[in-house]
């Protein structure tokens, strides 16, 4: 592979350049920084559907310039993504300590969310898509644990009905088996997308030997059956 080739990862410098390229006054409307955005890329990896470039970028970049140096960064970063979870690497997680003093008390939350965000650009939601929709909830629940929900989502608090000691264990668990969990989703939809769609026949089957539906009044095999 050469060096040219957009699924290789960012250096370090790259990624700060990238990091620098994002940061913008804080808006609503402003890009997703470095550890949103990359879990937001691993779930645009993930899609069950492909999402085009122009959307993805888009809604990564929100109102901040779409500038050619940008979009070459985030497209390699994107794809660096995508090669990991296709190879089934483990991704290496961007997370940022909560506070200076504290680097043990990572950030999961912001990561997460832009996973969620992620998931939200989809142009079929992914639980329309889903086969089985309690197998992808299940799935999904870590993400939504660490991205907050248990504390703005009554009904899923009420659903999972935990005190706070099982609260916490179960946000300590799934912020451990996080990078675990993006590649079971990914692996998850790709199994899906790959699954043969089941043939289905229109009207009844003809037999060899019967009169050919074309009207030509010979056998179906001596007629339009030798095309088959």
């Amino acid at each position: 592979m050469s060096a040219a080739s957009p699924a290789v990862p960012l250096t370090e410098a790259e990624l700060d350049r990238l990091e620098g390229l994002l940061a913008v006054p804080e808006s609503d409307e402003g890009a997703l920084p470095l550890d949103a955005l990359q879990g937001f890329l691993c779930a645009v990896c993930s899609a069950p559907q492909e999402i085009p470039q122009q959307v993805w970028v888009s809604a990564a970049l929100g109102e901040s310039p779409a500038t050619e140096e940008v979009v070459e960064l985030l497209v390699r970063f994107k794809n660096s993504i995508g090669h990991s979870l296709q190879t089934g690497e483990s991704v290496n997680l961007i997370l940022y300590p909560m506070t200076e003093d504290d680097t043990d008390d990572l950030d999961y939350e912001t990561w997460t969310q832009g996973y969620v965000e992620g998931i939200d650009i989809c142009e079929t939601a992914w639980e329309e898509a889903a086969p089985d929709e309690e197998e992808l909830d299940d799935l999904l629940m870590n993400i939504l644990v660490l991205s907050g929900a248990l504390e703005e989502d009554e009904e899923l608090r009420a659903e999972l009905g935990l005190n706070a000691r099982e609260e916490a264990k179960l946000i300590r668990t799934s912020a451990e088996r996080l990078p675990e969990v993006v590649q079971e989703i990914y692996d998850y939809w790709t199994a899906i997308r790959l699954k043969p769609e089941t043939f289905t026949r229109e009207g009844p089957r003809i037999g060899r030997n019967d009169p050919c539906p074309c009207g030509s009044g010979k056998k179906y095999k001596q007629c339009h059956g030798t095309i088959q």
